[in-house]
């Protein structure tokens, strides 16, 4: 266990919340990478959150994350000795927003977004964003090529047109705070799976490379945006966007190839 934090510490979470007028509510648990959940009264979130925090704990425990940070070692603790209950979420910041689930759509910019993130927590958002897109790689690596181009409904993508968007997103989030960042190569032979690989390891050494200082500029790219033309973006935030994104499609993926070889996620 990391030395700051020790296992009879009280353990308190920010959470930050994005209202949708209308829709389910969104919340974060920035000290988590990843950590993200819809929830349909804002009155439930906390406590949606604490059923969150435990299923969070239990991947991490099962993908060896144990160590991911210390707030994440803390919580696997926490699971292994059934004292989740004792974890605090605390509401600290409620903003406006729009449905995230939703391709196009504007993310919130939060105070906490402008804390510039030290070079290990960027390491542990891209760390764990590795080990969900591993977990995908496992999940659709058996499929056939009918089954990977098959849709669910028509208004659905396929696995892999949703490979392909994981793939843009990667991209795309670096590109939020660099408007000349160039954009990918394409390779028509490249499978879907290895080119994620690949432009991984472009954002990990773009997220890393980019000076302590400068992180906490606020950006407002010119180039792709969203509904929103003036989303401002940080480093911060998108470390913590590209780490939630992909944990939002795992399930999704789960249950599409469940349904490819007909059986329950």
């Amino acid at each position: 266990m990391p030395a700051d934090i020790t296992h009879s510490d009280p353990l308190r979470f920010d959470l930050l919340v994005e209202v949708v007028p209308g829709e389910s509510s969104f919340g974060h648990l920035p000290a988590l990478p990843g950590l993200c959940f819809r929830a349909k009264e804002v009155s439930n979130l906390e406590s949606v959150a604490l059923a969150q925090i435990a299923a969070y704990a239990r991947w991490l425990l099962a993908e060896g994350l144990v160590d991911l940070t210390p707030e994440a070692a803390a919580v696997v603790h926490r699971l292994r000795t059934d004292s989740l209950a004792a974890i605090q979420v605390i509401e600290v910041e409620r903003r406006e927003g729009w449905p995230l689930w939703v391709s196009g759509n504007p993310a919130v910019l939060f105070r906490h977004d402008h804390q510039p993130l030290g070079d290990p927590t960027v390491a542990a958002h891209l760390r764990f964003t590795r080990q969900v897109l591993s977990r995908i790689r496992t999940l659709v690596e058996p499929l056939s090529a009918a089954q990977g181009a098959s849709k669910a409904a028509p208004d659905r993508r396929s696995i892999d047109q949703t490979l392909t968007h994981i793939g843009n997103c990667i991209w795309w989030y670096c590109s939020r705070i660099d408007d000349e960042l160039p954009e990918p190569e394409g390779d028509p032979d490249e499978l879907p799976l290895d080119r994620i690989d690949r432009l991984l390891e472009d954002a990990t050494e773009f997220l890393i490379g980019i000076p302590l200082g400068a992180r906490s500029t606020v950006h407002v790219p010119t180039r792709f945006p969203t509904k929103d033309s003036s989303e401002p973006w940080t480093h911060a935030k998108v470390c913590r966007r590209q780490a939630e994104h992909v944990w939002e499609h795992l399930p999704g993926i789960q249950d599409a190839v469940a349904g490819a070889f007909g059986y329950d996620a």
